[in-house]
């Protein structure tokens, strides 16, 4: 009875805001000019969007509804708009000719960069590279000696196996394997060592991130060399700070806490044997990002004319990937065996598909509605130029991504406003790069503060404690990594 009830004041509500919706706009038109109208339109779709994600409502249908609705409003209100760059005669038709324009644009060069990224680092993780790379990286580690400078270099070695190993829950499950044992055997506690564990990838970046490979895109940069010139110089000095956060934060709530170091659990006696590949493997998830260096325009000018070539990010995958499945094909010495494994790279170029590529191509066409319409002119004719401008455009879009990714546990979000946000920014005269790059870092600073992120609810289970003892342990650090970052973002990027 109350389920039936439920759903008929559901019903009411939705016949209500169907009916309401359509006349409340019709007045602001008539009543205050098409201005008024423009942003009150565009600011209800994305207002709706952003209610319906919160919902858990498939964000990419809503995305895709919502650009759909204003290209078809710019293409009926507006008629001298032009939707498509060669009209099909059809108004109708131009809208879903623009629709077709965008996927077809942007699945044949961002979508193919980041599908093939993620079969990659599937390989990689399927023969037991990435494995391997960790196993060797955590062993210089153990020759620190306090406990908690111990916890703050297992921070930062996670970070920079991210450029590598670009999957949270994946790098943070290896960890867990390999150096949880470790640390735990010499003293450390189960909650600071998930804590850190767990915050690991707290910050997206480098060739194989996502909204690394969108901002790219989007601004025509060459990829590595956006890397080492935009995202370095920030980075570095996180990685640190949070590194040395670590230290003092754990040690605070383990002395708060009380916390037994001889607390028993069973991974702390589970040390994983990891696949025995040869250590030469270490290196196979590593040579994408060799090739990418030598070919790039940092160094060009210092190689010979002869070698001076071109590589972009999905050429250095494939040539990567056929070298794996020679190393690997000599190591068992079966075609069949070397061959079963090819078949995971393409299932998480599948996923990769399904779960980011499909929300980048709605995004953009949410994007070419805003644009089609007119609303990033209308927008930022009413609001004056200046620096104030300028710091409210990065703010608002950074805080939006931050708390969009606490309440969802994803950074994706980022995925889905940063088209809208590169628009905004050039509408108001402010660098891309100074409203992507703050957004691009919210996302996934904002993850790690979500207690149904899959990497905070895989450590957390794993160890017996609860997500929010872990984001408790993390709060005081990446929340001051968080002021940081806009710090040096407004400072550091131009």
């Amino acid at each position: 009875m109350t389920e039936s009830t439920d759903m008929k004041n559901i019903k009411k509500s939705l016949f209500i805001w169907t009916i309401s919706i359509p006349i409340i706009l019709a007045s602001i038109y008539f009543c205050f000019g098409q201005k008024a109208f423009i942003l009150a339109v565009s600011f209800i779709v994305i207002i709706l969007i952003g209610m319906g994600i919160m919902r858990k409502i498939y964000a990419q249908a809503l995305v895709l509804v919502g650009g759909c609705v204003l290209l078809l409003i710019a293409a009926f209100l507006f008629p001298d708009s032009t939707i498509t760059s060669a009209s099909s005669g059809s108004k109708v038709i131009d809208v879903f000719m623009e629709i077709k324009n965008v996927f077809s644009k942007n699945i044949a060069s961002l979508g193919l960069i980041i599908m093939v990224i993620a079969g990659f680092s599937r390989y990689m993780n399927d023969i037991g590279a990435s494995g391997k790379l960790v196993e060797i990286c955590v062993k210089p580690l153990g020759r620190l000696k306090s406990r908690y400078m111990l916890l703050g270099g297992c921070y930062i070695l996670m970070q920079l196996l991210a450029l590598f190993i670009s999957s949270p829950s994946g790098l943070a499950l290896l960890m867990m394997s390999t150096l949880y044992p470790i640390l735990r055997s010499i003293g450390c506690s189960k909650a600071s060592v998930a804590a850190v564990i767990a915050s690991g990838i707290c910050i997206d970046y480098g060739p194989s991130a996502t909204g690394s490979i969108l901002i790219a895109e989007i601004t025509g940069y060459d990829l590595f060399s956006f890397f080492v010139e935009k995202q370095i110089p920030i980075v570095w000095i996180l990685f640190i700070f949070i590194g040395v956060m670590h230290m003092f934060v754990q040690a605070y709530w383990d002395k708060k806490e009380t916390v037994s170091l001889q607390d028993d659990d069973l991974l702390m006696h589970q040390q994983a044997s990891p696949e025995k590949v040869p250590y030469l493997f270490a290196l196979l998830p590593i040579i994408p990002m060799i090739l990418l260096f030598i070919f790039s325009s940092l160094v060009e000018e210092w190689l010979p004319k002869e070698i001076r070539f071109k590589m972009d990010v999905v050429t250095a995958m494939f040539i990567s990937f056929f070298i794996a499945l020679f190393f690997d094909f000599i190591r068992t010495l079966s075609i069949k065996k070397a061959a079963d494994k090819i078949a995971g790279l393409f299932d998480q170029m599948g996923q990769s598909f399904i779960m980011i590529v499909s929300i980048l191509l709605c995004a953009q066409v949410l994007a070419q509605g805003m644009i089609k319409i007119g609303f990033i002119e209308t927008l930022f004719s009413f609001i004056p130029s200046g620096t104030h401008t300028h710091i409210l455009v990065v703010l608002s879009f950074s805080i939006l991504v931050f708390f969009s990714s606490v309440v969802l546990g994803t950074g994706s979000t980022f995925n889905a406003f940063a088209p809208l946000a590169a628009e905004v920014a050039k509408g108001a005269g402010v660098s891309v790069y100074k409203v992507l790059i703050p957004m691009h870092f919210s996302g996934s600073l904002g993850r790690s503060f979500s207690p149904i992120a899959g990497v905070t609810i895989a450590v957390a289970g794993l160890v017996g404690l609860t997500p929010f003892d872990i984001i408790k342990r993390n709060a005081l650090q990446l929340g001051s990594a968080y002021i940081l970052m806009l710090i040096l973002s407004h400072f550091l990027i131009v």
